[in-house]
């Protein structure tokens, strides 16, 4: 266990967590100029960005490591890493609720409630792509959806649910749909897949 954490870099990921959630509430709501492909611009805010720094730094533990020697390991660890990833979007949702209730700051909810979101993609992504795959392309889909996760008058799309307010109903239970796919993949997937061997990434 004390090997798995130090590979994990489980310090440094609860160290981006929180400085997540205290960028996010000082800095979240600041409007970040982002050039539009296509349709009207919405307001694309720093806490859209900066809450998937948590689930980077949850792969790049994950890709410290040979997954295919992890594979035949007697230890558990897929489940220790649903854990982790679980664990710590927990406590971002518990930190982000606790901010809210004591600062009414609605950026904390829509950073805790992100962080947790990033992370179930995260890990969904990694099951077809390896973990670095899935911290690229994962950091890539909030500047993906700050292009295109528009309506015509501004607001954001149904699908772009990572881009809606603090008070949007989709926007959560998508987010508990993601995590909890993204968990399961974590703790049932084995390794590698074919993918993965291929190294497209």
């Amino acid at each position: 266990m004390i090997w798995w954490s130090r590979v994990r870099a489980v310090q440094r990921l609860a160290a981006a967590t929180a400085l997540t959630i205290g960028l996010g509430l000082l800095l979240g709501d600041t409007a970040l100029p982002i050039p539009i492909l296509t349709g009207q611009a919405g307001t694309f805010l720093a806490g859209h960005l900066l809450t998937v720094l948590p689930a980077v730094v949850l792969m790049y533990g994950k890709e410290r490591t040979d997954q295919r020697l992890e594979a035949t390991a007697a230890r558990p660890v897929n489940r220790w890493d649903a854990g982790l990833a679980g664990l710590i979007s927990a406590a971002a949702a518990a930190a982000a609720g606790l901010l809210y209730l004591l600062l009414g700051a609605e950026t904390a909810i829509v950073t805790g409630r992100n962080i947790s979101a990033y992370i179930g993609i995260a890990a969904v992504i990694c099951a077809f792509s390896g973990p670095r795959g899935a911290a690229l392309l994962t950091t890539a889909l909030p500047l993906g959806l700050a292009h295109t996760g528009w309506t015509p008058a501004g607001k954001a799309e149904v699908w772009a649910w990572l881009l809606h307010d603090a008070h949007s109903a989709t926007a959560m239970a998508a987010t508990a749909i993601t995590l909890t796919a993204g968990l399961a993949s974590l703790w049932l997937r084995k390794w590698p897949v074919r993918l993965q061997n291929l190294h497209i990434l």
